[in-house]
């Protein structure tokens, strides 16, 4: 057995490109199935080449058994001549200030901590004694919270998270097998390890499903866990194809800020209804880096939100929103600006002709060359030199403000203009007004006023608005 344990330890290291002198980061808590994997992984390191770096970290939640806990890892790290780094965390606080569960509070701050070992050891990657029996666990926690095919994958053998800011490699060598085989590779090594007597309390969901739903589906199915394992399988074939799926279209629907992200309406109405769940679960997945308490009722909300009118919001787990304008929708913190234009007080004077620049605002402003006239872009566009013979000004929407847009004989409210040109109601605010003697020049990112058209009899502005830094 001890062979065999070994071997599909190496195996499984070996599928994930590390290579020898490679320094890897072991969470170690001292039960049976980080033991197994501490001790395999050592005496597999005359064929892997890798190096091995312990961490453990004390939840500080059973008093002097966490303790006891603590120095048999550091015993083990000793017997092995493996460094390793030691620390304890208040679960219970952080769980207090950031409204978690004991559970998830434990998990942020392990995940927190390992990643802090990583960097700072310059690690490859983080090897987790995660077991079969861990997977069959989660799938079912998942299934109870309502999840989609995310969930139903469960933990992965490899993969990625950004804890922190800092991106870590998990590997899980001892996936694949159940907590009987790393039991009973300790006691052929003659290991004893220490047993979390938490692990009793069914007050924790996973000890609940461990000690009372795990044994009834046993009953009605004795080959239970490998149907829930088989399930993980097919999961993730589909979920691969999704993610292929999601990958070719992510760039034409998704753009990403440092602080929000932006969905094309437009673009994500023409996706299938699986594809755009599975991109908005990514979206959500970039935002907070994690999917935790994200449930399909969440995903099925966003895509009706979607669907529906613009200027409605929704929250979502974490602090987040989801605000969906005309055009686009944004996902980010409750607190964020999604505006992407900056805020503009007071009225300014523009130099005519002349660079001004008023905060982030840039406007330039110079005399037309000769030939044809038009509006180049929104941005960028050409005036009568008439509808400055007073000067021109900048400033935001007032109340009463009245327009008339190019091709309109009539002027109407700005409001309207606004609201037909599905100009998001958050944005209005910042939207910088070009004035003139005459009223509004031009509605910077939309479109001039009629009056202020111009053509080739008479001379003309040519009027560029960007932001700078």
């Amino acid at each position: 057995m001890i062979d065999s344990f070994e071997e599909t330890i190496l195996q499984t290291v070996r599928r994930w490109d590390l290579c020898s002198g490679d320094l890897v980061i072991v969470a170690v808590s001292g039960g049976p199935d980080s033991l197994a994997l501490i001790h395999s992984l050592v005496r597999s390191s005359p064929n892997s080449g890798l190096r091995f770096h312990v961490a453990h970290l004390d939840h500080g939640l059973r008093g002097s058994e966490s303790e006891k806990d603590a120095q048999f890892v550091v015993n083990t790290c000793l017997e092995l001549g493996l460094d390793f780094t030691i620390e304890k965390a208040d679960v219970r606080e952080y769980r207090k200030t950031h409204r978690l569960s004991l559970e998830d509070a434990a998990r942020q701050l392990r995940y927190s901590f390992l990643a802090r070992v990583a960097r700072e050891n310059k690690a490859r990657a983080i090897a987790m004694g995660h077991t079969s029996d861990d997977q069959v666990e989660t799938v079912l926690m998942n299934i109870i919270r309502g999840t989609g095919l995310t969930g139903l994958r469960g933990i992965q053998e490899f993969s990625n998270r950004e804890v922190d800011g800092f991106e870590i490699s998990i590997i899980r060598p001892i996936l694949q097998l159940p907590k009987s085989e790393t039991e009973g590779y300790c006691d052929q090594l003659g290991l004893e390890p220490r047993y979390d007597s938490s692990n009793g309390s069914v007050d924790l969901l996973r000890n609940r499903l461990r000690h009372d739903i795990i044994p009834v589906l046993d009953n009605i199915n004795p080959s239970v866990r490998e149907a829930i394992l088989r399930l993980v399988e097919s999961a993730g074939r589909d979920l691969r194809y999704l993610e292929y799926v999601v990958d070719k279209v992510w760039d034409e629907v998704v753009e990403e800020y440092p602080n929000r992200i932006d969905i094309d309406r437009s673009g994500f109405a023409k996706l299938d209804v699986s594809v755009g769940a599975h991109l908005l679960r990514r979206v959500v997945n970039v935002a907070r880096h994690t999917l935790s308490d994200l449930t399909l009722l969440h995903v099925d909300q966003m895509l009706e939100f979607l669907k529906g009118p613009a200027g409605r919001a929704l929250s979502l787990p974490d602090g987040l929103t989801l605000s969906v304008g005309y055009r686009t929708a944004t996902i980010g913190k409750i607190e964020l600006d999604i505006c992407k234009f900056p805020a503009l007080v007071g009225e300014h004077v523009l130099k005519v002709p002349g660079e001004t620049r008023i905060g982030q605002w840039f406007v330039e402003i110079s005399k037309s060359s000769d030939g044809c006239t038009n509006t180049i872009d929104a941005m960028n566009v050409e005036i009568s030199a008439h509808a400055a013979n007073q000067g021109l000004r900048l400033r935001t929407r007032l109340n009463g403000d009245r327009f008339q847009p190019l091709g309109m004989k009539g002027s109407k409210k700005l409001q309207d203009f606004m609201t037909d040109g599905k100009i998001d109601r958050w944005c209005r605010d910042r939207i910088p007004l070009v004035i003139g003697d005459c009223g509004i020049v031009w509605v910077v990112g939309s479109r001039i006023a009629e009056w202020a058209k111009p053509s080739l009899s008479v001379e003309r502005l040519f009027l560029s608005a960007s932001l700078g830094p």
